[in-house]
């Protein structure tokens, strides 16, 4: 199966992303991609998350279900904020939840993710302090979904820091994990392609990390480096720090190949812990 990220820079111009974003999908698909990701917040980056939700998120969704039909490609639409939970019901305290939205080649949803793990922590760099929680709340459900024959794993940024996130959706037949980010300059520098390699190594997964970048605001910028990890932990295909379009294929025998040779999973003894986690969350 052919895949693509798109690697953009988004602002708080909601034209301006969706164009970015629009020229991208219609590049992969020139390209023969049948799954095309976003990176996370790729519609809005800052400002009133809870205003572009009520505002802005229903415009966005319909955009996106009218690329993937138009196309006839899987958009995964990296991140949008919802201030509804999946069941219907409205979070009370003004938050709202990052939730990663999934469009069939037909135009229909196909999945929804909503972010479990929330990126509450001090960077050195000119933000300082970044506190999702304030705006965010976490999602309490793993979500697997199948196209063209593989099985998706769907994960968002601060999740790559978990692992038993990961085993836990391959636990559920994931073959490809995918992390919408937007990472930031300094822990992307540090950790990102080692997150991404670690994941898939662990997993014996394709990992692809579809990430944001360049400087947002004064005070925010994004790593960029989008990358797609084989099974075995090599690079496949990996962008620059610019805003730029991740193409790549994936190869079902290699990664059968690989899970024979080292098959980790049925050798895991420690049973996953969490659905502990989330549920004191």
């Amino acid at each position: 199966m052919r895949i693509a990220a798109v690697q953009l820079c988004a602002g708080t111009d909601l034209g301006a992303n969706l164009a970015a974003a629009g020229e991208g999908i219609a590049r992969a698909a020139a390209a023969g991609a049948a799954l095309v990701v976003l990176p996370e917040n790729f519609a809005c980056y800052g400002g009133d998350y809870r205003a572009f939700a009520a505002e802005q998120s229903p415009v966005v969704m319909e955009w996106l279900a009218a690329q993937a039909q138009r196309h006839r490609i899987v958009v995964h639409g990296g991140t949008l904020p919802l201030a509804t939970r999946p069941d219907g019901s409205l979070m009370a305290d003004g938050r709202v939840r990052t939730s990663s939205l999934v469009w069939g080649s037909d135009g229909e949803l196909l999945a929804r993710y909503d972010k479990i793990h929330l990126f509450d922590a001090e960077v050195p760099d000119a933000q300082g302090r970044y506190a999702e929680s304030d705006q965010f709340e976490p999602g309490d459900q793993l979500v697997c979904l199948q196209v063209g024959g593989w099985t998706l794993g769907l994960a968002v940024c601060y999740d790559l820091r978990f692992p038993a996130l990961a085993q836990a959706l391959v636990g559920q037949g994931a073959e490809l994990l995918l992390y919408p980010s937007a990472f930031t300059q300094v822990t992307g520098e540090a950790h990102w392609s080692l997150l991404l390699r670690a994941r898939a190594v662990e997993t014996g997964c394709y990992v692809l990390g579809a990430n944001q970048c360049g400087q947002h605001n004064p005070k925010r910028a994004s790593y960029g480096h989008s990358q797609l990890i084989d099974p075995w932990g090599q690079i496949v295909a990996e962008c620059d720090g610019q805003p730029g379009l991740l193409r790549a294929e994936l190869d079902k025998s290699w990664l059968s190949t690989v899970r024979q040779r080292l098959p980790v999973q049925s050798h895991q003894r420690l049973q996953p812990v969490w659905q502990q986690h989330v549920r004191d969350s």
